[in-house]
């Protein structure tokens, strides 16, 4: 639990001893190994964060939320069936995750599946109306329709609920330039 606030608090370095030290005490703590993938995520060292969930994860296979974390590792590594699939495992165990859904519809932007994405999106959203990173993804999925104006829309929906997402201010940005 430490590591998890020290993240939060952006000391990454410090939650990541936390985590090497619950790991010392119990090697099979599995939410230590999750904790360890989000950091390590975090700090960009995506194949040690890939190992430390997957360490997780065998000890914990039917963990939703462990499947998600590897799917968004997956992503951001550019392995977007990979993290399709561990979305779609997550979904799977826990069919109404919106966090899962989100990651999927941007996994699925991606890869250039759009309406596959909005799909995805669009019941994130149902399920978690307040989820910033589904109405971004959403607006991803539009602007591959070239559904500017929903995108748009979709992008200012995401900022309204947080205003510090840089990527949803560019996006919207990019949105804006082309309804022109």
């Amino acid at each position: 639990n430490l590591a998890g606030v020290l993240l939060a608090l952006g000391r990454r370095d410090e939650a990541l001893a936390w985590c090497d030290h619950a790991l010392a005490l119990d090697a099979d703590f599995a939410t230590a190994y999750r904790n360890r993938a989000a950091v390590l995520k975090d700090l960009r060292r995506l194949d040690e964060a890939l190992a430390a969930i997957d360490a997780g994860l065998a000890r914990t296979p039917a963990s939703a939320e462990m499947l998600n974390i590897r799917g968004a590792i997956l992503q951001d590594m550019k392995r977007l069936d990979e993290a399709i699939a561990s979305y779609d495992r997550a979904l799977a165990i826990e069919p109404d995750f919106a966090d899962a859904l989100s990651n999927r519809g941007g996994a699925r932007s991606a890869a250039k599946r759009y309406t596959e994405a909005l799909a995805d999106c669009d019941r994130a959203i149902m399920l978690k109306p307040g989820l910033a990173g589904a109405h971004y993804h959403r607006g991803l999925a539009l602007t591959g329709l070239e559904r500017h104006d929903e995108a748009e829309a979709s992008y200012r929906q995401a900022l309204a609920i947080n205003s510090d997402f840089p990527m949803a201010l560019l996006s919207r940005a990019g949105a804006l330039g082309a309804l022109r």
